[in-house]
């Protein structure tokens, strides 16, 4: 039996996170024994769904950014559990739960790299530092892969491509057709902040040639606020809704004939490759690993971030050659199907830790 313990700063409704549970839920666990280590007591919206797997999760409280301390307590948590490996998700465990690990003697230390955005000088630094030390790095794309060799300094030789995966038997859609209703309806899944770049979609859906539309926004952050307010000042509020986090998002993406990614950064997008997954068109920004995912105006349309005059005449085109549309939403669904199923993404999970057993 290979005992894997992850770390990761909270368990809330991200990408990173819901992988995270996709991976503990489906791995062989005849083989391998997953236990996770949450250093924040906040934002663990996620938790019942890993308890309900049968993951054990083992909740820690870091009260502060400088909470030297947590080391210490994490290393100890370590030293009695006698993880094979330690894989870490996201700066605060890439940072301080790695250094716990190393404190407790773990022999091996992985993380996974699921974003591009900068965190600030500080936090690149040691994030990229902390990397550097690792046994392994996963990248979740090419671009992601890129990143780390040029920016970040990571030997080539630590780095492994592992695309992320979704559960394709709770996201494929058998025989999906778009626009069924008169009016259509264009979605976007994501948390509400400045990175994901909501504000240009809703300024962009102003400009629709077809005024039989209305505008989903699923998540939360720091940007409802803000976000509302432009929807009031562009007189939309009748178009616009914005729904909140979901746990299910799967009868959300129903309701969409277009998904739309409006994202300024991104490592890769599980949002993309769901709703595409659920035969959604997507036109997404041209950024990290998504060109990836779609091909331009093979079986989806990109733009340019912050680009909302690309965006009106994407969401127009789509609007204007809807036969067309449907064809790339076919294939797109097909390439995802293929391509980024979670199983396989949980085979080279395992792969790894064998290997490196």
């Amino acid at each position: 039996m290979i005992k894997v313990t992850h770390i990761i700063g909270t368990l809330d409704f991200g990408g990173a996170e819901r992988l995270l549970l996709d991976i503990c839920r489906k791995i062989d666990r005849k083989i391998f024994d997953i236990d996770v280590i949450v250093l924040k007591k906040d934002n663990n919206r996620l938790i019942k769904s890993f308890e309900e797997a049968g993951i054990g999760v083992r909740l820690f409280d870091k009260r502060s950014k400088l909470d030297v301390k947590i080391v210490d307590r994490v290393a100890s948590y370590l030293k009695q559990t006698k993880p094979d490996i330690v894989h870490t998700h996201l700066f605060t465990a890439d940072f301080w739960g790695a250094m716990a690990a190393r404190q407790a003697g773990v022999k091996k230390i992985v993380s996974t790299r699921h974003a591009l955005l900068s965190e600030g000088r500080v936090r690149d630094s040691l994030g990229a530092k902390s990397r550097r030390k690792m046994d392994k790095v996963i990248a979740i794309s090419n671009a992601t892969k890129e990143f780390m060799i040029k920016k970040e300094k990571i030997e080539i030789e630590k780095i492994k491509l592992i695309y992320n995966g979704i559960d394709m038997n709770r996201f494929f859609v058998q025989d999906s057709k778009l626009f069924n209703n008169e009016d259509f309806v264009v979605g976007s899944i994501g948390r509400l902040s400045r990175e994901k770049g909501h504000k240009h979609l809703v300024r962009a859906c102003r400009f629709i040639n077809d005024k039989r539309w209305s505008l989903n926004i699923v998540g939360d952050g720091p940007m409802k606020k803000e976000l509302k307010m432009l929807v009031r000042l562009l007189d939309i509020e009748d178009k616009v809704k914005f729904i909140g986090s979901v746990l299910d998002i799967r009868s959300l993406l129903n309701e969409m004939d277009i998904f739309v990614l409006p994202s300024v950064s991104e490592g890769l997008s599980l949002a993309v490759i769901e709703a595409a997954a659920a035969g959604k068109f997507i036109i997404a920004t041209n950024v990290g690993g998504v060109p990836e995912i779609v091909d331009h105006q093979v079986n989806g349309l990109l733009f340019e971030p912050k680009n909302i005059e690309q965006l009106v005449s994407h969401l127009n085109w789509v609007i204007e050659h809807k036969q067309e549309a449907q064809k790339y939403a076919d294939l797109l669904q097909q390439k995802v199907k293929e391509q980024f199923d979670i199983v396989k993404t949980i085979k080279q999970y395992e792969t790894l830790y064998k290997s490196l057993v």
